[in-house]
């Protein structure tokens, strides 16, 4: 449909002929339109002559709101019209309505199609006057090669998208194709013949010309800083379409600047270069005022942002003391009708895992609700012959479908996940790893706590493993899950902060998931990316007292290489969340507390890992040499504050970890939490690996191997019942 917006203020002479002039060509074409005034609190009886044709034609009239002016008036009618194409025209007749249907021809080779004004034979020198308005005010002040103050334009509605228009009285039209013509906009031209004005005089004098230069100038070096600075600069072109559910060719759904399909944009690269420019100014200002030396000024800043670091999460663990997980009773799920209870879309993504069908078959045909209420998936690789084997054999109920994932590139969890989505047909959905057994009433938990807060979009459930006991990293990797889960996500959440969410047993609402376009296929922890980019969509995530239960991996090589997938996830997630940080800020909402609680949640964990090598080696090159050059780099307050940090941290730590084992009842693992130390080498080990590989392979997902568990003498479910944790913990 066509909307033509059209302003006007006591225009009521000319509206009798304009309507006619424009319904004419639009009924002879066929065309299906809405004519949208928004009047300017006009004195001649403008408002009232429109309200009475509202009853023979399709127009909508509206007054006009806030600052008074055309370009405001053109920002409303945007927003009160329907038509997927817009067009705008003044209503004093000096431009030809007729030329609009011509105009929109032009829309299949360009995006918007501007009146090219051509003054009527007598006119040379206003036709010379306009040549030199838009070489002056186009091609020089803003580059543009177009009549740049038209007042006739046609235009899809896409073109609105991202585009952030905020004119002063006279600018919106240089500032409209200035903005299109930055985000790839294709403009085009129609010229047309410009009349005398029959009615009124114009507005545009001296003083108007100079405010549309002075304007134009402030425009055009407001961009040229943005051009340099990259990470100022948004939206980025590739935001032209939001969600583009027709792209096959690696389903990456939103923007390309918000996934890490590429990681080293102009955006980046300058916000590294201003921030390394910023902090080598900020240590050689400290270190001339000081007299220290940069190097020890440099411990002393590590030394502050430990602290930083260690307060805020003494901080997100007080406030998990009052964690309030979304809780169902017993007697509310037994109350439950199955003819009540929606459809539920369940994403099995598999990939070489042959060894544990058995399982995932036992585990998804133990969840207590309706088979005609679940629409289960199970995304398969075409290679994958052993897997698609074993399922035929494992003759799944009707409702579970096999999708053959088409062979594109990028090989990974989320691009299974964003194939599948288009066919999911719940109202809910949630994922279910290959070794995942949920409790069997989760999803009715997850009815009923969406039921309870129709504001949430997603539902955290807590994750637990049934085999901690395997080995002793199966103990160290369980005691940080109990901790995780336990005490950091609901500390997070009770603050208000973005959860980095899990990979699997999260709940979603189907159609938010959709509205932000799917998951990233291009980022190796999707599941964190997607806590993010949901908090900064202004969606609530709440935590499910219910369980799910997963294989813990049992040797150090296989754990390592899982958390360097991981940690290589969330340099990821922070490259793309911090293109432009100041856009990111203004969407979480949360002013710089839930900026930083970002920073220090997904950036500086990586961080510090890395760096606690660094201070473990120089501790150990300490009590190895007492070395004085050691000694130096910490003097006086630096010696005391990393001192602190060392002993209050690690210990709090390290004691945190043993009472979340001891919460969660598992006794047996309590003392393993003196290992903590060991475990968090480990964790530098895999934080080094994943910044090499973020660098040389960051897009490949070193596949976690399942059923390692399978291969004991005890018999599986004996296994899994005596991890079971009580409700009450």
């Amino acid at each position: 449909m066509l909307s033509i917006i059209i302003p006007t203020y006591n225009e009521r002479d000319n509206l009798s002929d304009l309507i006619k002039r424009l319904v004419r060509p639009l009924n002879y074409k066929r065309l299906e339109y809405e004519l949208v005034f928004i009047d300017d609190h006009s004195t001649d009886g403008t408002f009232e002559y429109l309200q009475e044709l509202k009853e023979i034609l399709p127009i909508q009239v509206y007054r006009k709101i806030g600052k008074r002016g055309k370009a405001q008036s053109l920002l409303q009618g945007f927003l009160e019209s329907h038509g997927d194409v817009l067009a705008f025209i003044d209503a004093d007749l000096q431009y030809p309505p007729e030329a609009i249907p011509k105009m929109m021809k032009q829309l299949q080779h360009f995006d918007i199609v501007i009146g090219k004004r051509q003054h009527e034979h007598g006119f040379w020198l206003r036709d010379k006057l306009t040549k030199i308005f838009n070489f002056f005010f186009g091609k020089v002040l803003l580059g543009l090669d177009y009549d740049v103050q038209s007042g006739l334009k046609v235009f899809k509605r896409d073109v609105l998208h991202n585009l952030h228009l905020s004119p002063s009285k006279w600018g919106f039209d240089y500032e409209f194709l200035f903005k299109a013509k930055r985000m790839g906009w294709r403009i085009g031209q129609q010229s047309i013949n410009f009349s005398v004005r029959k009615n009124g005089q114009s507005n545009v004098g001296v003083m108007t010309a100079f405010e549309l230069a002075w304007g134009a100038l402030k425009l055009r070096l407001k961009y040229m800083v943005r051009s340099v600075l990259k990470f100022l600069d948004y939206p980025h072109p590739s935001e032209r379409h939001p969600v583009n559910y027709k792209n096959k060719d690696d389903f990456l759904f939103v923007p390309e600047i918000h996934s890490s399909k590429k990681h080293w944009y102009a955006e980046n690269i300058s916000l590294l270069i201003v921030a390394s420019l910023s902090v080598v100014a900020f240590i050689g200002g400290v270190s001339y005022l000081t007299g220290w030396s940069p190097i020890i000024v440099i411990s002393g800043l590590i030394a502050i942002f430990y602290i930083v670091l260690m307060l805020f999460k003494f901080r997100m663990i007080y406030h998990a003391t009052n964690r309030t997980f979304v809780e169902i009773t017993d007697e509310e799920i037994a109350a439950i009708k199955d003819e009540e209870l929606p459809v539920i879309t369940i994403l099995i993504p598999l990939n070489k895992e042959a060894e544990v069908i058995g399982q995932i078959k036992k585990a998804m045909t133990s969840l207590d609700y309706p088979a005609e209420k679940l629409d289960a998936i199970i995304t398969l690789e075409h290679y994958d012959h052993e897997t698609i084997q074993a399922i035929d054999r494992a003759y799944f109920p009707p409702h579970f479908k096999k999708l053959i994932l088409p062979d594109v590139k990028p090989k990974t969890k989320p691009k299974c996940l964003n194939v599948a989505l288009p066919h999911a047909k719940g109202e809910f959905l949630v994922i279910y790893d290959a070794e995942i057994m949920p409790d069997p009433d989760q999803l009715k938990k997850a009815y009923l706590a969406f039921k309870k807060h129709p504001d949430v979009s997603a539902l955290q459930t807590r994750l637990d493993h049934y085999n901690p006991d395997q080995s002793v990293i199966t103990r160290l990797f369980n005691e940080e899950f109990s901790f995780h889960f336990d005490m950091m996500l609901p500390g997070l959440q009770k603050m208000g902060y973005p959860l980095p969410l899990a990979g699997h047993s999260v709940i979603f609402r189907t159609e938010v998931l959709r509205e932000v376009g799917g998951w990233d296929p291009y980022n190796v922890t999707e599941d964190a990316d997607m806590g993010i980019r949901l908090a900064r969509a202004g969606k609530k995530i709440e935590i499910l007292d219910s369980y799910s239960r997963e294989e813990a991996t049992t040797s150090m090589i296989t754990w390592v290489k899982q958390r360097t997938r991981w940690i290589k996830g969330f340099i990821q997630t922070t490259m793309v969340h911090m293109r432009h940080p100041f856009r990111f800020k203004k969407e979480l909402g949360l002013g710089w507390g839930g900026f930083m609680a970002f920073l220090i949640t997904v950036p500086a964990s990586v961080a510090i890992n890395i760096m606690n090598l660094g201070f473990w080696a120089l501790l150990i090159g300490w009590f190895a040499t007492e070395s004085e050059l050691i000694k130096s780099l910490f003097p006086g307050p630096i010696y005391y504050a990393s001192l602190t940090t060392f002993l209050v941290g690690n210990f709090t730590f390290i004691y945190l970890n043993m009472v979340s084992s001891y919460n969660r009842q598992r006794y047996s693992l309590v003392a393993y939490g003196l290992l903590s130390p060991f475990y968090w080498m480990l964790l530098a080990v895999a934080s080094v690996r994943a910044a090499i590989e973020f660098v040389v392979k960051p897009h490949h997902w070193d596949k976690t191997t399942h059923g390692v568990h399978l291969n004991k003498k005890e018999d599986e479910e004996v296994v899994i019942k005596r991890y079971v944790i009580p409700s009450n913990s």
